[in-house]
């Protein structure tokens, strides 16, 4: 399962719109034992979002270093294949380029990728699964 940096964000900050739906949704994957797969490049991404929205630099850190502690998260870095597969993605599907990454790696593993982003729900479907975690909550 692909986890978007938008739901890791939500997930963490309890003032996010989508902050129940990104728990509940974290909280069953990791129950159910789901292996979670996000680039390392999610890092950074949730570390400055929440730090962004909280003011405190050590928000984002702390986030980051809970998600990398999870038993069940594969961070992937970035090799030449993944990039190819994302330049490829980000061209065809005219996404964000951090947002193909996460195409990119969906397509690779043929997992579902769950994210909040709406480019990305809407351009990425012919190449994965692609939810909100609503959306896999009600399926599964």
């Amino acid at each position: 399962m692909i986890i978007d940096a938008s739901v890791w964000v939500a997930r963490f900050l309890e003032v996010d719109r989508h902050h129940e739906s990104a728990m509940s949704c974290i909280t069953v994957l990791l129950e159910r034992e789901y292996r979670l797969v996000i680039p390392v490049l999610a890092w950074p991404e949730v570390a400055g979002a929440i730090a962004r929205r909280t003011g405190a630099a050590e928000d984002g850190y702390a986030a980051v270093n809970i998600i990398r502690a999870l038993r069940w998260i594969e961070s992937i870095p970035m090799d030449n294949s993944l990039a190819q597969e994302a330049a490829k993605i980000a061209s065809t599907r005219k996404l964000r380029g951090a947002d193909a990454v996460y195409v990119a790696l969906a397509a690779t593993y043929r997992e579902p990728l769950i994210t909040l982003d709406t480019e990305m729900l809407e351009r990425a479907r012919s190449v994965a699964e692609v939810f909100t975690p609503e959306q896999w909550l009600k399926t599964h």
